[in-house]
């Protein structure tokens, strides 16, 4: 399977079906996803946040998944010519927040539960719907060490309050080769 299949696959599973007029996925069966995106957006659409939320829910996020790199290696299985190869994706799940709670320790509370909910919906199919092998799992000593988590401090400035976190992963492929 194709880097791009992969990263469709996974888009798909954390946001739901793709929009080609927007380049985005819209429809999150996570509760606290607006968009999740392939790439960056040349404007950041405040709305994007809260695609699919009830009116007045407090925090919103758009996901930008991307896989910054790849690794490949033979699996001995059938010697040194067949057999099968291990691909590990390395995947970050790139979270940003807006949320219009006056706290900001609440808005980290809400990213903390955003986090509790993308891993439980990990959890519910580590296939991520059929588009890789298996995802948050231990892989290999070179990489994939379960599901590693890094957040900022959430800031408010005139009433809003933005957060930010990365969720990183290893996505496994096996191909004959």
């Amino acid at each position: 399977m194709a880097i791009t299949e992969v990263l469709d696959g996974i888009c798909r599973y954390f946001g739901g079906d793709y929009d080609p007029a927007t380049r985005t996925y819209r429809s999150s069966p996570v509760s606290g996803v607006g968009v999740v995106r392939r790439g960056a957006p040349t404007d950041d659409k405040a709305a994007d946040y809260f695609v699919g939320m009830d009116p007045g829910t407090r925090t919103g996020s758009v996901v930008l998944v991307t896989i910054p790199r790849q690794h490949e290696r033979r699996v001995a299985v059938g010697g040194e010519h067949s057999g099968m190869k291990l691909i590990v994706y390395d995947t970050i799940l790139r979270v940003f927040l807006r949320s219009n709670t006056p706290y900001a320790e609440d808005a980290q509370d809400d990213a903390y539960a955003l986090r509790e909910a993308l891993v439980a919906h990990m959890r519910k199919d580590r296939t991520l719907d059929g588009c890789v092998f298996q995802a948050g799992e231990h892989v290999t000593e070179a990489g994939g060490d379960g599901i590693d988590v890094e957040y900022s401090e959430a800031a408010s400035k005139a009433g809003l309050t933005k957060g930010y976190f990365e969720m990183r992963f290893a996505a496994v492929e096996y191909i004959e080769a």
